[in-house]
């Protein structure tokens, strides 16, 4: 393809960057460039889902009427050592690829960068952490750049789900849109009894309302909601998201009252084989694989890193590591 008349995105001057947060006018040029990068859609209702809530934030960089960067982030509310607070997921990190080559001072990435972290994140601003699930490639560029610094990492715990069956004790509800209100107070329940097993750690909120709009909502994947309860007492005593793939199921997300996991999980491996899968997968938090070594779970590190945010003021690093609880459902993709 000749592209000699193409404008270049790393050449000019620096005044002609603009760099703002981003409008909702920005949707079709962020679509675009998502679709270049990461070589799948965007839906413009994919884009709403994530963009257009109160707790959301993106950085564009222009020149002229080219985008050439996206730094976006989708904030929530966090249990912080026993304290209400707030973070902010990073998210769609995006550099036009003939703007890859320009300078620090002026690279996009790194203007874009900048701007979203000292106007988002930090002691001064609306979000006191920021966290993420880079790669190592990833992980090191935010580090050159002064961005991040790792905390922690992800590890992958699998489990043979074949010939699993489930406790007599144990009723299994499925949640979907149809009868969430009819549930919704039952995971309130649940969450704000796990929410009090991290006095010392750190987990993003996991109430109703996330599981309606993280689940239920989402534009452009499935998962199946299961209610654990008891059939005598009626008592909730875990909440189960899994996500159906080809030969396995994906734990995406569970909130129970303790941390022993060896009912749930079982519940889970359950459900799984039930529909005919052979496996149960899940990823978690180096800092609690201990609680997920059950019932002959095979362990992987996976190259996905946990950073800090060190570009602004803010809590120090040493704060954070191995104190975050993330799962599947923390992320943004999956």
């Amino acid at each position: 393809m000749n592209t000699s008349n193409r404008p270049q995105a790393s050449q000019g001057r620096l005044e002609e960057l603009v760099v703002r947060l981003a409008e909702p006018h920005d949707a079709g040029a962020v679509r675009v460039l998502f679709r270049k990068i990461f070589n799948e859609e965007m839906s413009h209702r994919h884009w709403e889902w994530k963009y257009l809530r109160p707790e959301s934030r993106a950085v564009v960089v222009y020149k002229d009427d080219i985008l050439l960067a996206h730094y976006g982030g989708v904030g929530t509310d966090i249990v912080l050592e026993g304290k209400k607070s707030k973070a902010m997921q990073i998210a769609d990190l995006m550099v036009d690829p003939d703007a890859r080559n320009a300078i620090r001072s002026r690279s996009p990435f790194y203007l874009s960068g900048k701007k979203f972290l000292e106007s988002t994140v930090g002691y001064d601003n609306d979000f006191l952490l920021a966290y993420g699930f880079p790669s190592d490639r990833a992980m090191r560029l935010s580090e050159r750049l002064g961005f991040f610094a790792p905390v922690g990492r992800m590890m992958e715990i699998q489990w043979d789900a074949s010939k699993t069956k489930p406790s007599w004790f144990e009723k299994i509800v499925p949640v979907t849109k149809e009868n969430f209100d009819e549930y919704s107070a039952d995971l309130n329940s649940l969450w704000k009894s796990f929410q009090k097993l991290f006095k010392d750690k750190i987990i993003c909120r996991k109430d109703a309302e996330f599981v309606r709009w993280r689940y239920l909502e989402h534009p452009s994947k499935g998962y199946n909601i299961h209610l654990i309860k008891n059939r005598i007492s009626g008592k909730p005593s875990a909440l189960l998201v899994l996500k159906f793939e080809n030969s396995s199921v994906m734990l995406m997300d569970l909130v129970t009252r303790s941390f022993d996991l060896t009912k749930a999980i079982t519940t889970a491996k359950c459900i799984a084989s039930e529909n005919k899968k052979s496996d149960l997968t899940t990823w978690c938090s180096d800092s609690f694989i201990d609680i997920f070594k059950t019932i002959n779970a095979r362990v992987r590190e996976i190259p996905v890193v946990i950073p800090a945010c060190i570009a602004t003021p803010g809590p120090p690093v040493e704060s954070q590591k191995m104190k975050w609880w993330f799962m599947p459902g923390d992320t943004d993709y999956l």
